[in-house]
């Protein structure tokens, strides 16, 4: 059974930036102003499954050779063709240049209608009551609007944005996403951005991939087998008693910890 003197060791061990090189947020922290930290980080997470090597590759192939190093002015000024043909070619496991210029397309549009990503993500809060779950699926929904709305000529969404940018409707843990919002709202300590200061860490959701669970179940943070979104609630549950304000603060270290000893 994992105490808090254990847990509390695990976060001083390894949340500390020197294991950045392990996780896409490095490419993210590359930039200091928000607008670009929230935009980098939507397409960083999303694309955050797979080989980290690959990952932190193909992340920075688009921020240099496709965005020529200017994430926001290329989402800004170009228009959804143009970043159809800057992304021909790019591929990433499940994910092409069409997904990616979706969901770039979909950055303009929200940002230009609710002035940030965060702007967004707050209403949705605001009109779920403020639960995580309902705020999710809000903000997933309106990636989604706004291209069959803008975007798509039959009105649809690709199944692979499916997979890009999952809902929790399904029972996905959403590791991507919930990795996104981590990002973007725990303060800037070196590690997570604190580019959204309006919203409480307390309201997060540990992102749980194969890492996680399989540390997770190591130290009895859950009984579950299906890494899913009951999974996430559970292991979330679980560290809420060592930190009721900011559970999701131990991620980063039970992630890396998990990581580091599976590659060993």
């Amino acid at each position: 059974m994992l105490s808090k003197v254990k847990i509390e060791s695990i976060y001083r061990r390894y949340h500390h930036p020197r294991y950045l090189g392990l996780d896409p947020l490095v490419c993210v922290r590359r930039f200091g102003d928000n607008e670009s930290r929230e935009a980098v980080g939507l397409f960083s997470a999303a694309l955050a499954y797979g080989r980290v090597e690959i990952i932190v590759r193909n992340i920075n192939l688009l921020i240099d050779d496709v965005m020529g190093g200017d994430p926001v002015s290329f989402i800004r000024k170009t228009t959804y063709k143009e970043k159809l043909k800057a992304l021909a070619g790019f591929k990433h496991r499940f994910n092409d240049g069409e997904d990616v210029a979706a969901l770039l397309e979909a950055v303009k549009i929200i940002t230009s209608r609710y002035g940030s990503l965060g702007g967004c993500f707050s209403g949705c809060l605001k009109r779920s009551g403020g639960q995580f779950k309902p705020a999710l699926t809000l903000f997933t929904d309106e990636l989604k609007e706004v291209l069959t709305k803008n975007v798509s000529t039959n009105n649809a969404v690709r199944p692979s944005f499916e997979y890009l940018i999952p809902s929790p409707t399904r029972g996905s843990a959403c590791k991507r996403m919930a990795l996104y919002l981590r990002w973007m709202i725990r303060k800037d300590d070196g590690i997570d951005l604190g580019v959204w200061k309006d919203i409480p860490p307390s309201i997060l959701l540990v992102p749980v991939d194969t890492h996680v669970a399989q540390i997770a179940r190591h130290y009895g943070l859950t009984t579950r087998n299906a890494a899913d979104w009951k999974m996430a609630e559970e292991i979330t549950s679980a560290l809420r008693k060592f930190d009721p304000d900011d559970p999701v603060r131990y991620d980063f270290s039970l992630c890396h910890a998990g990581m580091i000893n599976y590659r060993n």
